[in-house]
């Protein structure tokens, strides 16, 4: 191999991975989201946008970018006035028992939704233990849903952290929200409770 050869190729394994590793660095851009109301933040992906949300106690929306795979994110929080006084050592208690799909499918299901939890196990969020919840569900007539919801609480609030991929079949929600799982993982792990 003549020296020329050589030297193009050392040239275009660098320029190869430079744009390896600038896609990596978008990829791994963060943005930081935080409720002061109800003493939480996590981060996100950059590239996604916050969206209006007409559900109750929904304190929060963030979607994928239009241009790829459709995704979302919501945190909802619900207070309890009444148990404002509870203690969160008994409430932790609740949450390290692993839920069953059974149980999970009770809790999540809402009359005239067409949801089914395919895996249920425990979890943390933050420093809180978890319920959590893999689902599919139907949301019209070619509107799907595939993801997971993390569920706790804290004395007088109820948490809901639900990520999902969206699509126009079971199989392509499900195809979505594989392609933003990591991001959902990394966003998980972030979220913390100023409390």
């Amino acid at each position: 191999m003549s020296s020329l050869h050589y030297l193009l190729r050392i040239c275009l394994a660098m320029w190869l991975v430079a744009v390896w590793m600038g896609n990596v660095a978008a990829a791994e851009k963060t943005a930081r989201y935080s409720n002061s109301q109800y003493g939480f933040s996590f981060q996100y992906p950059a590239t996604w946008v916050f969206a209006h949300s007409a559900v109750r106690n929904m304190r929060v929306k963030i979607v994928a970018p239009g241009n790829g795979p459709a995704a979302e994110c919501a945190v909802i929080v619900k207070e309890y006035p009444h148990a404002v006084n509870a203690k969160q050592s008994e409430i932790d208690q609740i949450f390290l028992e692993p839920p069953t799909v059974a149980e999970m499918q009770e809790v999540l299901g809402q009359e005239g939704e067409q949801l089914q939890v395919t895996a249920a196990s425990t979890g943390r969020l933050g420093s809180r233990p978890t319920h959590v919840a893999r689902y599919r569900m139907r949301l019209g007539f070619d509107e799907y849903l595939a993801g997971q919801i993390v569920m706790t609480a804290t004395p007088g609030l109820t948490w809901s952290l639900s990520c999902s991929g969206k699509g126009d079949s079971p199989q392509q929600a499900e195809k979505n929200y594989q392609v933003w799982q990591r991001s959902v993982e990394a966003l998980l792990a972030s979220f913390r409770f100023a409390k």
